[in-house]
């Protein structure tokens, strides 16, 4: 028996089940999150396929995906709920969901790969993001994956104020803004893994 392959194994498995239990823990705060990490995930899963990432990198982009809204834990209802515009400050309390995911993160050995992708999935390519500030190629791959294809799910899915759009009129959105939004390598893989049907059901 392979006791290192074993042991590697096991771990692997309490890192599921720790990433399971924390995606359930934010869907009780916001009934959406269940859905949202799992379709993210998804993508993500297929982009970095797309781009022939390392095994150790995929799992880290993985797990990034399912928890890059963890630290919405803290942000209060009334601002994840609102259905207007967020005012300037609740804007700045919203924007510290991907750093507050850090100090949650931070107590999980296995997770500590993860822990910059979430931290940086709300940059831009063009460096007008946030926290940080950080543009193309200073972004950690991992995050600007999570970035468009976390955008795609927020078009293609229903929400109070318009209604889903297609797959394809969702597609032109994100190549609209490849280059300043996003980066335009991700998003042309992202294209290439949803029309090649790469994305597990």
């Amino acid at each position: 028996m392979d006791v290192e392959r074993t042991d590697r194994s096991g771990l692997h498995t309490m890192f599921e089940q720790t990433v399971e239990a924390l995606v359930a823990a934010a869907g009780q705060r916001d009934k959406t999150a269940e859905g949202h990490s799992r379709r993210v995930t998804r993508y993500c899963v297929a982009v970095g396929k797309a781009l022939n990432l390392s095994s150790h990198d995929q799992i880290d982009l993985k797990y990034a995906a399912s928890l890059h809204d963890i630290g919405k834990v803290a942000i209060s209802r009334r601002i994840l709920n609102k259905l207007g515009k967020l005012t300037d400050d609740e804007f700045a309390v919203m924007k510290r969901h991907s750093t507050i995911a850090i100090r949650i993160l931070e107590k999980v050995d296995g997770l500590q790969g993860a822990a910059p992708l979430i931290k940086h999935h709300h940059e831009r390519y063009d460096g007008r993001g946030y926290p940080d500030g950080l543009s193309a190629e200073d972004i950690p791959l991992g995050a600007r994956i999570i970035s468009v294809a976390e955008a795609f799910d927020i078009l293609t899915s229903d929400v109070p104020w318009r209604d889903a759009m297609d797959q394809d009129s969702a597609l032109s959105e994100l190549e609209a803004c490849a280059g300043t939004q996003f980066d335009p390598i991700v998003v042309k893989a992202f294209r290439a893994a949803l029309i090649g049907g790469f994305v597990e059901r």
